[in-house]
């Protein structure tokens, strides 16, 4: 009996200690694959800003533009993401500007105004993804001569507060890479629209 209770004790140390490298070993590759996965990425974003030359003809109808919005790579703790389009009124007449999602790729899942509407297609940008997305327009009103910007910002900081998803999110990016070297991670194309008249609030 007492043969068997120590053979048993011995099997039991074995398994412990085997199941603990293991558990070692896995901690170390992950670690080491993040490691290599902070390394490797590089932030390659494009920005600057583009111009948009606004001219009403007489009792002209609204003017629209198409302006897209390219991200080359995103992971936890890139630098912040800023590109502008200035929007000059070289008319006769105040602007009022105006915006819309047209559509959103962000890796390879695709969203467009087609199926979502503007609501759900900001909250999106804002709340299915660690990093978030945000438009601003530094006057919606552009008076005759003036000009005025309008931002996309993107933010992805090193730690968002939800550590699955960064980490998830951060695997992805990379994974889709590796596979894409030349694919944008991220497009976002909006709709700009001045017009002569003042929307409706």
């Amino acid at each position: 009996m007492k043969k068997k209770n120590s053979v048993l004790r011995k099997i039991k140390k074995r398994v412990r200690r085997s199941t603990l490298f293991f558990l070692f070993l896995t901690l170390m590759a992950n670690a080491f694959a993040w490691f290599i996965y902070s390394n490797k990425v590089s932030n390659q974003i494009t920005t600057g800003v583009k111009s948009w030359k606004i001219t009403f003809e007489q009792g002209g109808s609204d003017l629209t533009s198409n302006v897209t919005f390219e991200i080359d790579s995103i992971y936890p703790g890139m630098t912040p993401f800023q590109k502008s389009i200035e929007i000059h009124n070289a008319g006769e007449m105040v602007a009022y500007i105006t915006y819309e999602i047209e559509s959103i790729k962000i890796l390879d899942e695709v969203y467009s105004k087609e199926n979502y509407t503007q609501s759900e297609l900001s909250d999106i940008l804002n709340n299915n993804y660690p990093f978030k997305t945000s438009f601003t327009v530094d006057q919606d009103q552009i008076e005759i001569g003036d000009t005025g910007t309008f931002s996309v910002h993107l933010n992805w900081p090193y730690e968002s507060g939800n550590d699955e998803q960064d980490t998830y999110w951060g695997k992805k990016s990379y994974s889709y890479k590796e596979q894409f070297p030349s694919e944008k991670q991220i497009v976002i194309v909006v709709k700009m629209t001045a017009s002569q008249k003042k929307p409706q609030a």
